[in-house]
């Protein structure tokens, strides 16, 4: 059962499109996850588009610029009908004109495979796929080209057993799981789960069975204790 959700607030601003992208793609996997999100996102949707609905109509063109319209294109319709046509070619061409080509766009399967395992995708995820993954110990990490209003995005595989070292964070940190489950302090996350960190938490979170999340973080962690201090100078490269 999912027990981590995005706030009201959030969901409203989602609706209206006020979120960075890699927000609202995490939204977006959200809802696909969780049906009650997706029923409350549905609602606030409904409500903006009543609150449009509602508001004053555009002021009515003036008879007078409707007029001035009317000569602007008539005016502009003469000007291409004036031009004139194109000559007619001397020769005629040697072969037939063949028929342009496409390039179809190849088909994204929603799997991701990684360490050994395949996971399914949401729908807004299933087309990063790369395989370029950066590995350091029992995490693996990879960049999504999703940066906005100084926010980052990536997906974060951690093997069983494995731990994110203490840290605490200098903006927020947004983390969805996508499978597997996550222990942070005394509360076992499992798929679905909406996570909200920011300054004032402190953590070190580690994964029983493995897991794999997809993270926005706006600036770079602290890590607080142990030689991970030492990642603090190049903490910018790591989110």
């Amino acid at each position: 059962m999912i027990k981590a959700h995005p706030t009201d607030p959030m969901l409203r601003a989602f609706a209206a499109d006020e979120l960075p992208l890699p927000l609202a793609v995490g939204l977006s996997a959200h809802c696909e996850l969780c049906p009650d999100c997706a029923a409350r996102l549905n609602t606030f949707e409904e409500e903006l588009a009543q609150q449009y609905l509602a508001s004053p109509a555009e002021p009515e063109l003036d008879s007078r610029d409707e007029v001035g319209l009317d000569a602007g294109f008539d005016a502009m319709l003469a000007d291409i009908l004036a031009q004139p046509l194109a000559e007619p070619l001397s020769e005629p061409l040697s072969e037939p004109l063949s028929e342009p080509t496409y390039d179809q766009p190849r088909a994204q399967p929603g799997e991701l495979e990684v360490a050994g395992q395949a996971y399914r995708l949401p729908r807004v995820l299933a087309r990063y796929r790369s395989p370029k993954w950066r590995h350091i110990g029992a995490i693996r990490q990879q960049s999504l080209p999703l940066d906005e209003m100084g926010a980052r995005a990536s997906l974060l595989h951690i093997e069983a057993g494995g731990r994110i070292p203490e840290h605490t964070h200098q903006g927020y940190e947004l983390t969805l799981l996508l499978a597997g489950n996550i222990q942070d302090g005394d509360t076992l996350y499992k798929a679905g789960d909406f996570i909200w960190r920011d300054a004032s938490h402190s953590h070190s979170p580690h994964t029983p069975d493995g897991c794999l999340c997809y993270t926005v973080q706006d600036a770079p962690v602290q890590f607080t204790k142990g030689l991970s201090r030492l990642l603090n100078g190049i903490s910018q490269h790591l989110y």
